[in-house]
């Protein structure tokens, strides 16, 4: 799901047309990695070497690999470990993904160093989204709540599928319920802003919720 890209990535963007009579409310997000100071928004994978000159292939996770030729520098390192900040030499497309020259990778040996390693950039690097779309990690924790302020739970994750992408919020009794992410039941998304967990208003009628639990009854 992943930048104004997906992010957003191998159909890392989701595109969500309105439904209902709201004009102000949300109607897409992209994938995305957390937000945060430390570069730990992830926008690729190091795959191989390509060729012997230092280049590497690139997985995009990121709905735009034009991107790419947008930065300057990105930290190469290990998921849940800080890497190293790295400039981008050069970097052209080849078939459909990136090959890249990170400075100081000049031979095959050390293009292989990189393999698997994660490409990532600081949030404020992010594009920017238009008015009401949403990265999916900005989704991706958020309190949902009735327009009443009733708690419903938590977001717990995005998905995109042929139709509305789902929200998949997880009650207070830890079942899940997978809400279409459309305007006739999204009222409204507050992300989170620092330190702050983000909210997610839903207008959600009867009998949607908990048709999972009485699945299994």
């Amino acid at each position: 799901m992943a930048s104004g890209a997906p992010a957003s990535g191998s159909g890392q963007e989701t595109r969500v047309g309105p439904s209902g009579p709201r004009d102000d409310t949300p109607t897409d997000f992209s994938a995305g990695a957390g937000p945060g100071a430390a570069a730990d928004v992830v926008i690729g994978r190091v795959v191989r070497p390509f060729g012997r000159r230092g280049e590497v292939f690139v997985e995009p996770l990121t709905d735009d690999a034009g991107r790419f030729f947008e930065i300057g520098s990105a930290e190469i390192g290990s998921a849940d470990r800080p890497g190293t900040r790295r400039g981008l030499e050069s970097v052209r497309i080849h078939k459909g993904r990136p090959v890249i020259r990170f400075d100081g990778i000049t031979d095959i040996t050390s293009a292989e160093s990189l393999r698997g390693m994660e490409v990532r950039i600081r949030e404020a690097e992010r594009a920017p989204l238009p008015e009401g779309r949403y990265y999916s990690d900005q989704l991706v924790g958020c309190r949902a709540e009735t327009e009443a302020g009733a708690p419903l739970g938590e977001i717990v994750d995005t998905l995109d599928t042929a139709g509305p992408s789902l929200l998949v919020l997880r009650g207070p009794d830890g079942t899940e319920d997978l809400i279409p992410f459309v305007e006739a039941l999204c009222v409204s998304v507050e992300p989170p802003a620092e330190e702050t967990a983000g909210r997610v208003v839903l207008n959600v009628p009867d009998g949607l919720l908990g048709l999972n639990a009485r699945r299994e009854d």
